[in-house]
């Protein structure tokens, strides 16, 4: 067991960094009984790509590879995620095996090339033998804040009647993470993800959303979607 901590010691002084957040213990055990063994369905259309430098896992995104910020170079450039071998649609259903905190043993035993200082929520998809990794914010210290990040993503309610209700060419759009004119707010959501920031305006009865990077933006007429950016 010493030795074990003590290569954990080395390999962060290694890597010359620290975890930047750290969960407190009774806020760990909160997230583990709020999530694990939870069966859930894909609120969102995710890209599954290989976990970077882990190939014997899966990232599951909703975001577009240029937006993802999770693991840097020496020279702190971004290193971006493989290109995703999939798309899962909203509704596909996933068991939460685990959540898994960042400590010195953890990232000592995840792959360098990986997103090791992040906590990791471990799901079981149907047919992949691969565990299904959703990565979480390393700035997040509650429990609720961590929750509320899985939310965003996976859903208690099965949405597959609702995307089956929806016109064929925004089930095709959703199915490729892509917009349509005309699209309603929950069909954008489930191709592009829940946005950050919604602004609205009443009088106007008009919207505007705003994903995290500021990139991706989606104005809204009539709660029908008018044109968006990228």
């Amino acid at each position: 067991m010493r030795r074990l901590a003590a290569l954990a010691l080395l390999s962060l002084a290694a890597a010359g960094c620290t975890p930047l957040s750290v969960v407190p213990d009774g806020e760990r055990t909160r997230t583990h009984v709020a999530l694990e063994g939870q069966v859930r369905w894909l609120r969102v259309s995710l890209a599954a790509s290989p976990l970077f430098g882990d190939r014997a896992k899966l990232l599951l995104l909703d975001a577009p590879v240029a937006e993802v910020d999770l693991l840097r170079a020496a020279d702190d450039s971004v290193i971006p995620p493989p290109p995703a071998e999939r798309i899962l649609r909203p509704g596909t259903p996933v068991r939460i095996e685990k959540v898994e905190f960042p400590t010195g043993l953890v990232i000592a035993t995840r792959t360098v090339m990986s997103p090791r200082y992040h906590p990791w929520v471990y799901l079981k998809l149907a047919g992949e033998d691969r565990p299904c990794i959703l990565v979480l914010s390393h700035a997040s210290t509650s429990a609720d804040a961590l929750v509320d990040e899985v939310d965003r993503l996976l859903t208690s309610d099965d949405p597959s009647r609702l995307l089956a209700g929806l016109p064929q060419e925004q089930r095709d759009a959703i199915g490729r993470r892509e917009l349509v004119e005309g699209m309603g707010a929950r069909a954008v959501e489930m191709a592009w993800g829940v946005p950050e920031k919604v602004k609205i305006d009443r009088p106007a009865v008009t919207e505007e959303w705003a994903w995290p990077s500021g990139k991706r933006r989606a104005w809204f007429q009539d709660e029908k979607l008018l044109r968006w950016s990228r």
